[in-house]
């Protein structure tokens, strides 16, 4: 990776992290909160591909738990998997379909995704980890855990598509997203497709 490549993932995964502090609020149950983090790391998925993006997730789940200790090692666990799946399956498919349909699909494929898999995860990681009877899980599923995952994700998802292009073409042109870059991806926002 180039310097610029680094410096412009930096950057997103830090205003990730803001974006994860200072706008919280509940969804659904009282201990499921909503924050728009994972719009910088879609991004990050949508510049540069899935593995910078999970790489991305990695770091900000192990700095999410160690500045507020939210939810400790497995907060972070679950942190990673939840968006780690969101922007692999998004950024993957955007990576093989480099269009704003591409892009929107990638977003429909991760939310869903991510709402199936955070569905098993908790079911059986909280009474593992949180000591919740497993009967209770289940019993949270339909009017907390699924709805929040899938809201969550709809909602990060339709926020990027909103801000992606804005955000590529202003790096763009600041010369921190090179043409090279541009003619490798025939990303949307350098060639305009529809």
């Amino acid at each position: 990776m180039d310097i610029k490549k680094i410096t412009n993932i930096g950057v997103l995964i830090g205003l990730s992290l803001i974006l994860m502090l200072t706008i919280r609020f509940p969804l659904f149950l009282p201990f499921l909160i909503y924050e728009p983090g994972d719009i910088p790391i879609l991004i990050i998925a949508f510049l540069y591909g899935p593995m910078p993006a999970l790489s991305a997730t990695f770091i900000l789940s192990i700095l999410m738990a160690a500045l507020t200790g939210l939810g400790g090692p497995f907060g972070a666990f679950m942190h990673f998997l939840a968006t780690g799946v969101l922007v692999g399956v998004a950024g993957y498919i955007y990576k093989k379909y480099h269009t704003k349909k591409g892009a929107v699909l990638g977003l429909a494929a991760g939310s869903l995704a991510m709402t199936v898999i955070m569905a098993g995860a908790n079911v059986l990681l909280n009474p593992i980890f949180y000591g919740i009877p497993y009967e209770r899980t289940i019993n949270m599923l339909l009017p907390g855990i699924i709805p929040f995952n899938l809201t969550k994700a709809i909602i990060n998802s339709v926020l990027t598509v909103l801000v992606y292009k804005k955000i590529a073409e202003f790096l763009r042109s600041k010369g921190l997203l090179t043409s090279l870059e541009c003619n490798d991806n025939k990303d949307y926002v350098c060639v305009d497709e529809k």
